[in-house]
């Protein structure tokens, strides 16, 4: 019997002795162990850092956390705006711009919040800011009247720093603003951009944006009724096909009216109210009535002239062409007349106009690469539209192909995350485009010099990937495409 006992208990401490190892075995298996043997924590994302003092007129935090970390910025009411931290760098930036409709308008004392989450990894520890208040801007002078229909202000404010002047109405809501660095400015306010009524009150500050220092007292410009009429405009020269010119009040609008109700608005000159309307494609009709209008800053409407159109407009002289058009661009120059602004056109047999440039003193050049390809041996047409003369003749081209294929470029130095400047050198002149390779799109393009073929690309806004492979080709107008290039993106240095 007490063989029998002793056998029993021995079978029932085996059991549980492999009962118990099978538990720790399986918690051994499940927990993961540092190299020492300890349980494994989660870590705990590093604390961000902040550039500068946070003021109550401040525009924007930035600074820097782990790579692609999520940041938090609350306020004292609850209120927060997340980002997330450059994947390449960590640098990061949170705004909250007064003047956009979900800027905020920060209070001196209020504390604020930040904190980041890097993935993978637990909430930092919060960072606490206190917002600071911000030193005045010192008031700006004005000078100057703002009528029902608009007008000028100038002034004066604080020199040798860049300034903002914003002029607001008794809504708080924006109606124009300009900048300064030389300490003076000039603002112009168009009834055709703002509504603006008799008798109400603009507020006007000036605001230099910088770190500590806020916007100044207001001004206030009350709007003056109108006194009045603007005198007449005249057309003493005659009306053309393609071009009117005549006299007005100095710095009034100078309105041309069609029978048809389209309107073209010319301004007067400030000096002596002279104004010259020129038509583009367009062009009035010989017989034609037009109705002309002229409207001052302070004064009503003037009375109508009706003038008719009787001179016909002469055409434009057939330009020089020097160059070849190629199925991938082309790069064409030439001569309209001397002394002489205008238009060149370059046409399909159709018609439509694959691209313009414009003549500057009698000369022109355009080069362009062909965003849809032209088609071998079909014909251009260059044509030359001076201003106030008709179009010329056209002078035909023919697209002829490419021939050969442009030399690969090549990369100078390393391109690495941070940083992201690609520097190279390739045939002068040709377009350098950099791709990756799953994307359908140019990541970017630049055009290498003209005169040596350096290039030099800043692509650290496109997110680059330590490790990734981009590519790189060249195209020159009348060549084929270019090798592709390879190169790797290096890590921060």
């Amino acid at each position: 019997m007490l063989l029998r006992e002793q056998h029993r208990q021995v079978i029932v401490m085996i059991v549980l002795g492999l009962f118990i190892n099978t538990i720790f075995s399986f918690s051994a298996s499940s927990a993961p162990l540092h190299p020492g043997g300890d349980t494994a924590a989660v870590a705990k994302t590093e604390t961000p850092t902040i550039d500068g003092d946070v003021y109550d007129y401040n525009f924007e935090l930035r600074g820097r956390s782990e790579p692609d970390a999520t940041l938090t910025l609350t306020r004292s009411d609850g209120t927060y705006k997340v980002t997330t931290a450059r994947e390449n760098d960590g640098v990061y930036w949170i705004s909250f711009d007064p003047y956009w409709f979900d800027g905020w308008r920060l209070k001196a004392g209020e504390q604020l919040t930040l904190s980041a989450e890097a993935p993978g990894k637990t909430v930092s520890d919060t960072v606490y800011i206190t917002v600071l208040p911000s030193v005045p801007t010192s008031m700006p002078t004005v000078t100057g009247s703002i009528y029902a229909n608009g007008g000028w202000l100038s002034g004066t404010t604080e020199p040798d720093k860049p300034i903002w002047i914003i002029l607001n109405n008794s809504r708080l809501f924006y109606v124009a603003s300009t900048s300064t660095k030389n300490g003076s400015y000039t603002m112009e306010l168009d009834k055709r951009s703002y509504f603006l009524k008799v008798g109400e009150k603009l507020h006007l500050t000036a605001e230099s944006r910088l770190p500590g220092i806020g916007p100044s007292d207001p001004v206030t410009v009350t709007v003056l009724p109108l006194e009045g009429k603007t005198a007449a405009p005249t057309v003493p020269r005659g009306v053309y096909e393609r071009s009117l010119s005549g006299f007005a009040e100095p710095g009034s609008f100078v309105t041309i009216q069609r029978a048809s109700g389209s309107e073209l608005t010319e301004r007067a000159s400030k000096e002596n109210g002279a104004f010259s309307a020129r038509l583009g494609t367009d062009a009035y009709d010989l017989g034609e009535r037009l109705k002309l209008t002229a409207e001052v800053y302070g004064k009503k409407v003037s009375d109508p002239v009706y003038v008719t159109v009787t001179h016909r407009s002469p055409k434009s002289p057939v330009p020089t062409v020097s160059g070849n058009v190629y199925t991938n661009g082309f790069w064409i120059s030439g001569r309209t007349e001397p002394n002489t602004s205008g238009v060149i056109h370059f046409k399909r047999a159709n018609g439509s106009i694959v691209t313009r440039t414009w003549v500057t003193d009698g000369s022109y050049s355009k080069k362009r690469q062909a965003f849809e390809k032209l088609v071998p041996m079909e014909k251009l047409y260059v044509t030359a539209m001076a201003d106030g003369k008709k179009e010329s003749d056209p002078v035909p081209l023919t697209v002829l192909p490419t021939s050969g294929k442009t030399a690969a470029p090549a990369v100078i130095g390393n391109v690495d995350v941070v940083n992201g400047i690609l520097k190279g050198k390739a045939e002068t002149g040709s377009i350098i485009r950099v791709k990756r390779p799953d994307e359908e799109y140019d990541l970017w393009f630049e055009e290498a010099s003209e005169t040596d073929g350096s290039f030099s690309m800043d692509l650290s806004w496109h997110s680059l990937r330590a490790g990734e492979r981009l590519t790189l080709t060249a195209e020159t107008i009348g060549k084929g495409i270019s090798d592709e290039v390879h190169f790797i993106v290096q890590p921060a240095p």
